[in-house]
């Protein structure tokens, strides 16, 4: 894949790292949240097909298999997140090499920068929903799932909780300074109630995972 270009939702985890590695600044944490989250969707989906195909899991392979389709759906969602923050930092790169020699230009260079900084708020913002609706639903998994899959299960978990706090940080950063009656702003405020779903799941997976049968 030509470096010049984002990587794209099929791109291998070898060129994600490798190109989120070099010394730019795309791809960079955003797309590396997103990428990490799309593979906590994978886990859950092995899981949760793990678990609907055990009979001694009758009573929950509706569950599964109900998870395992939204965990699929939530990971490639996820890699075309991935994507699109990489093309949104992009775009603020360009952003920066505007000329700024007069008040106009000054004035043009800091429209673009804000409009790509909005639109990478936007993108993480649904990450970030992403990552505490797949957070909820692998912990439903560490509580219902194939037992000898638990472990895997709350590796999900963490791995979607730490991708989380990574979009709402990323979201205060992109909007700081916007109005404060804006529709941006109201988006940063909502921002800590949707990273509270998926810290609440993680820290459920916790006091399940203490109480679990070693």
């Amino acid at each position: 894949m030509p470096d010049s270009h984002p990587p794209t939702r099929s791109a291998s985890l070898n060129d994600w790292a490798r190109l989120i590695a070099r010394p730019t600044i795309a791809p960079g944490g955003g797309s590396a949240a997103a990428a990490a989250a799309a593979l906590a969707a994978a886990v859950v989906e092995m899981v949760a097909s793990l678990t609907a195909a055990r009979e001694t899991y009758a009573p929950v392979h509706d569950e599964a298999r109900a998870t395992r389709a939204r965990a699929e759906g939530l990971r490639q969602e996820l890699l075309t997140l991935a994507s699109a923050d990489a093309e949104a930092l992009l775009r603020f790169e360009e952003a920066l090499g505007l000329p700024k020699g007069t008040e106009s230009e000054r004035q043009a260079r800091e429209r673009r920068k804000r409009a790509a900084l909005r639109e990478a708020a936007e993108l993480q913002r649904d990450v970030l929903a992403c990552c505490a609706e797949l957070a909820i639903l692998a912990a439903a998994m560490v509580e219902r799932g194939l037992r000898s899959a638990q472990s895997d299960a709350a590796t999900a978990v963490f791995l979607a909780a730490a991708a989380a706090r990574s979009a709402a940080r990323a979201i205060a950063a992109d909007l700081d300074g916007e109005s404060a009656d804006s529709e941006f702003a109201a988006m940063a405020r909502a921002a800590p109630g949707k990273l509270a779903e998926a810290e609440e799941a993680e820290r459920m997976t916790g006091r399940l995972l203490e109480t679990s049968p070693g």
